[in-house]
């Protein structure tokens, strides 16, 4: 006669019990082997947002490190190319084209072409949407650009006929924003300089918009000159 001890008894209670609550668990060892995961899928726009991070930074006087560093947790250059892409990817691809194209194009040039002013208020959307972290449309603009101004009235300043309507991006692109950058600030509530930096003056503008160098090495005084 077998016997059973008291802890295999309680050993095989508790996984009849385990297997009645949940099912059979059964893990094969090859399940635990990592698998494969699937390719990445390929970004279509790759390009394309290299090229426009370039455009933004003619547009915008930022250096291109700076819009888009190698480290890049907000991704604020893939949002402001899919707003602009939204509003109008013909435009856009007509700027790109022309800006990185075989022989490259200024800003200027591109403005001196631009017969309808769809590049020119596409762009001016953009410059907006990288400083402020709100999207203007580029219609509301033009239709903006071209109101009388003799007509304007403080009292009026906030109403919806003077202000031109625009979106705040996402709260990442608001608190990135290039206007805290050139003002040297931050945002309200918001701030990755070091605690206690109110109580001294702020870095240099060049610390904001263009990137990091390492200081020059002092000369060493110890060391006697000889001649």
């Amino acid at each position: 006669m077998t016997e059973i001890s008291r802890r295999a008894l309680m050993a095989g209670a508790t996984a009849t019990a385990a297997t009645a609550a949940f099912g059979s668990m059964l893990i094969l060892p090859s399940s635990l082997i990592a698998q494969a995961s699937p390719a990445a899928a390929v970004d279509p726009d790759a390009t394309a947002k290299l090229q426009f991070r370039d455009l933004s930074a003619a547009l915008t006087g930022i250096d291109p490190s700076i819009l888009v560093p190698n480290v890049d947790p907000f991704g604020m250059n893939g949002e402001v190319f899919a707003r602009a892409k939204a509003a109008d990817a013909t435009t856009l691809d007509t700027i790109l084209s022309k800006f990185s194209g075989s022989i490259p194009r200024t800003v200027e040039q591109i403005l001196a072409d631009d017969k309808d002013e769809s590049a020119k208020f596409l762009m001016r959307s953009i410059i907006l949407a990288w400083y402020l972290g709100a999207w203007y449309a580029p219609q509301d603009l033009k239709r903006n650009s071209y109101k009388p101004r003799n007509s304007y009235d403080s009292t009026r300043r906030y109403s919806k006929e003077i202000l031109i309507p625009f979106e705040v991006i996402s709260p990442s692109a608001y608190t990135n924003s290039l206007v805290w950058r050139v003002a040297q600030a931050h945002p309200m509530g918001y701030s990755n300089l070091q605690f206690g930096y109110w109580g001294q003056e702020p870095p240099g503008i060049e610390k904001f918009i263009k990137p990091l160098k390492p200081d020059a090495p002092k000369p060493d005084s110890t060391k006697a000159v000889s001649k």
